[in-house]
């Protein structure tokens, strides 16, 4: 089976091109100096020419679903779902932060995953598994400021996860990994737990994240704009969809 994976939900992006379970290739769409939205559609051709795959040849196509950021979940989920309904190939949505997860050497149990949500603020989501075991999500994933986040540590937790980096630029002090590589969230992990998700989900009733209709991101708050319109509705002001008409 062929699956396209799709990572969109930070700053460094990729994709990868899977055969079931062994990685064809990846491609890092930072290193096309473009956005993600100029970049994604353009690496995903010319990671299938590459390997003489054609798009109807794709059985699946797997994306990040967040959290992480506004505009990278956005289209990299519109991206999937459309090469899903152009090529009619399954659709699956997959936990960022349990890809993440899944960076970790295996003698870890337990962890946190953290990523920027600025405001002094981190999207903060618990993960434990037993044994080789897929990780499971112990709570609903929050948004944590800064001091109440570290309030939480004891010596024995882990974090890990894009988070991290800016935790440690404030000179706070906690457990981590050393390898950078473990923190950051990757297209191959996304196809991979994709194909988890439909093999284990077979036979049950239909999820949101396998169906491209309702597979939304997960955003966790609304974007900046979102935010604003919002405030100026309360305060009985004109928004720009008001005046425009």
């Amino acid at each position: 089976m062929i699956i396209l994976g799709i990572e969109t939900s930070g700053l460094e992006g990729s994709v990868a091109l899977v055969d079931h379970e062994r990685l064809l290739e990846v491609r890092h769409l930072n290193q096309v100096g473009r956005r993600h939205a100029q970049a994604l559609v353009f690496e995903i051709g010319e990671l299938l020419k590459s390997h003489g795959i054609q798009p109807a040849e794709v059985r699946l196509v797997a994306v990040s679903k967040g959290p992480g950021s506004f505009t990278g979940l956005r289209v990299g989920m519109v991206c999937a779902k459309t090469f899903a309904y152009a090529t009619g190939c399954q659709f699956v949505s997959v936990d960022t932060f349990a890809a993440i997860a899944t960076n970790a050497p295996i003698e870890i149990r337990r962890m946190r995953v953290i990523e920027d949500a600025q405001r002094d603020e981190f999207f903060v989501g618990e993960y434990h598994r037993e044994g080789s075991s897929r990780w499971q999500q112990v709570a609903p994933i929050q948004i944590i400021s800064s001091p109440h986040l570290l309030a939480l540590q004891s010596d024995s937790d882990l974090m890990i996860g894009p988070g991290v980096k800016k935790l440690a630029l404030g000179g706070a002090r906690f457990r981590s990994l050393d390898d950078p590589e473990v923190h950051r969230p990757r297209a191959a992990i996304i196809a991979k737990l994709g194909l988890d998700q439909i093999t284990q989900g077979t036979g049950q009733p239909p999820s949101p994240d396998t169906d491209f209709w309702r597979a939304a991101p997960f955003y966790l708050r609304l974007s900046a704009a979102e935010e604003k319109r919002e405030l100026l509705a309360t305060q009985g002001q004109p928004t720009s969809e008001t005046t425009a008409g």
